[in-house]
């Protein structure tokens, strides 16, 4: 650790992500077992239980937990990565549910995942929040990785103007081009003879 990692304090919020991360992998991996017909558990008095394993929906369950376990690890370290993963994972974690809903499982065996994922992809969207993990990455950087970053973002701005400088160029309204002569109006008809008109 150098010297500003071990000073550093985690911020109540972020260790708050991780404990709710923690028990996200934790009703996965519960939500496994009662997909497998092992466990079962009882939700506002309706017990949930599987006669029969529904495998499709508990290796997903499995795989949700360990990336579950992955982010909440991320977290508690208070790694950049671990932000864009929970957005995604907890996205996932609510399509799921609602897509396990559709092939024979319940609200209620999907209730706590949805809660616990709903949690953290809010308090994730939630302007501000990803400036801790931002400043603790930048923080881990050694100095020359922070200046071929500086490096990047400098060329980054300077490509951002000069596409904007040929955009406003593409974009400046040519020479006006002078209207069109104006037709002069056609010449009236000669009058017709008085006694060649029809009856």
């Amino acid at each position: 650790m150098t010297g500003s990692q071990a000073g550093y304090h985690r911020p109540i919020g972020v260790t708050i992500l991780a404990i709710l991360a923690g028990f996200a992998a934790l009703a996965e991996l519960w939500r496994m077992l009662v997909f497998l017909g092992i466990a079962n558990f009882t939700f506002v008095g309706k017990t949930v239980s599987f006669s029969s394993p529904q495998w499709g929906q508990a290796i997903w369950a499995l795989i949700l937990a360990a990336i579950w376990v992955w982010v909440a690890t991320g977290f508690w370290n208070v790694r950049a990565y671990a932000v864009q993963f929970g957005i995604f994972v907890s996205l996932f974690t609510l399509i799921f549910g609602f897509m396990a809903l559709l092939f024979g499982s319940t609200v209620e065996a999907e209730t706590v995942p949805w809660l616990l994922a709903g949690a953290i992809f809010f308090y994730l969207s939630y302007p501000g929040v990803q400036q801790n993990f931002v400043a603790h990455e930048m923080s881990m950087m050694t100095p020359e990785q922070r200046a071929a970053f500086e490096q990047m973002q400098a060329a980054m701005a300077a490509s951002v103007k000069a596409n904007a400088a040929a955009m406003g160029q593409a974009a400046a309204p040519a020479a006006p081009v002078p209207p069109a002569p104006a037709v002069p109006p056609a010449p009236p008809s000669p009058p017709s003879e008085p006694g060649s008109g029809s009856l």
